[in-house]
């Protein structure tokens, strides 16, 4: 800038990115795009298969609730799979 050239900042806020990814999606580009196959991508089918959640606040318990999309947030795996998921 100081220089008189021109700068620009682009900046995302994806919302709900990690929440919002598709199992199906994901382990079709894992396979097609990445090679991982076979016992690889049965693991990481498991991993995210048949995933359940439930909410505490003030002593009072939500009931279960199954996950159906998404990668698990604060996992090691989640950012490599959001990663292969948006590539």
């Amino acid at each position: 800038m100081d220089e008189g050239k021109i700068t620009g900042l682009v900046s995302l806020d994806i919302k709900k990115a990690f929440d919002s990814i598709n199992h199906q999606i994901l382990m079709s580009k894992m396979k097609d795009q990445f090679g991982i196959r076979e016992n690889e991508l049965n693991w990481f089918t498991s991993y995210l298969t048949d995933r359940q959640q439930v909410c505490c606040v003030n002593d009072h318990i939500s009931s279960w609730k199954s996950i159906e999309n998404g990668v698990p947030q604060g996992s090691i795996l989640g950012p490599l799979m959001f990663l292969l998921y948006i590539n």
